[in-house]
C-alpha cells in the first residue's frame, strides 16, 4: 500500500530523486527585508520557474502562495526574530495540523544544536513530537540542521555530518544541511539514509562559484538545494529558479545570473 507521505514526497522530488526547493521563512527572522517586502510577487515567481517546493510560513502560506499544481508547499513551523538575540534558536510556532488544514504537501523544522544541554534536549523533545504527528497524518517532515561551532573546517564537517544524521534518526524524511566541505561530502552522503538538501548559505560568493559548488555536491549525491536570499534577493526570481532547477536536474548548463 502507497502511504501519503510516499504520495507526497513523490510531489517534493522528481523522478530523479532530485529537488529544488525555495525558502522565504527568512521573513519572521528578518522581516520584509531582500525582496520579501512583496511575498506575493516572489512565491509567483517561485512557481513560474519551476520550483520542485517553496517554504513558508503559515501567513504566506495562507495569503500569498499561488494555488496551482507544479510547487509544493513546505510549512515551516519554527520561528524565532532577530528583535532579540540567539535568533537561530528557534520555537514552534505552527503544528502539523494546522499545516495540513493550509494544504501542505510537507512540514519543516529548524534545529540549533549547540545551544546548550537545555536547549538542545528542548530541540530534541520537540522535533520527537513533530516527527510523531507527521507520521499520523502522513506528512513529509524536512528538519533544517544548524551547528553553532567554534571548532576549524574539518570538526565543523563532522558536527554538521552529526547533526544531519541526528534529524534522520528521529524522523526526518530530508534533511537540509550546511555544507560540510567538499572532502565530507560523501560521508554525508553516506552517514544519512534520507534526501540531503545543502542550505545555500550566505550570497557573497559570486554566481559561479556557486553553481560549481553546487554542481560538485549533486555529483557526489547530494539531492538537491534549499536556497533563499540568492532567489528572493535577485534581480528576476523566476529566471534564477529556472536556471537553479536546470543544475539540479541535469537539464541544461546554469548561465550566469
Amino acid at each position: 500500500m502507497i502511504s501519503g507521505k510516499e504520495r507526497r514526497l513523490r510531489r517534493l522530488l522528481g523522478t530523479d530523486r532530485r529537488t529544488l526547493l525555495v525558502a522565504v521563512d527568512h521573513a519572521v527572522t528578518t522581516g520584509g527585508v531582500g525582496g520579501l517586502s512583496r511575498m506575493r510577487s516572489v512565491l509567483s515567481d517561485v512557481v513560474a520557474g519551476g520550483a520542485d517546493g517553496v517554504v513558508v510560513h503559515r501567513g504566506s502560506a495562507a495569503n500569498s502562495m499561488p494555488v496551482q499544481r507544479g510547487t509544493a508547499m513546505i510549512v515551516h513551523l519554527s520561528g524565532n526574530t532577530q528583535l532579540s538575540p540567539g535568533s537561530e534558536l528557534k520555537t514552534r510556532v505552527c503544528e502539523p495540523e494546522t499545516a495540513a488544514a493550509l494544504g501542505a504537501d510537507a512540514v519543516s523544522v529548524h534545529v540549533t544544536f549547540g545551544g546548550g544541554h537545555q536547549e538542545d534536549r528542548a530541540a530534541l523533545t520537540d522535533l520527537g513530537r513533530v516527527a510523531a504527528s507527521c507520521d499520523q497524518l502522513g506528512l513529509p517532515l524536512m528538519v533544517m540542521t544548524y551547528v553553532r561551532s567554534e571548532g576549524d573546517d574539518d570538526q565543523r564537517g563532522q558536527q554538521i555530518i552529526h547533526a544531519s544524521r541526528v534529524a534522520a534518526e528521529l524522523g526526518a524524511d530530508i534533511v537540509k544541511s550546511a555544507h560540510p566541505g567538499r572532502e565530507n561530502l560523501a560521508e554525508l552522503v553516506a552517514s544519512v539514509e534520507v534526501p540531503v538538501v545543502l542550505a545555500g548559505g550566505e550570497v557573497e560568493a559570486g554566481w559561479d562559484d556557486y553553481v560549481a559548488s553546487a554542481k560538485d555536491a549533486i555529483g557526489r549525491g547530494i539531492a538537491g538545494l534549499c536556497v533563499g536570499r540568492r532567489v528572493f534577493g535577485s534581480p528576476d526570481p523566476a529566471d534564477t529558479v529556472a536556471r537553479l532547477s536546470a543544475l539540479v536536474h541535469g537539464e541544461a548548463p546554469a548561465r550566469a545570473a
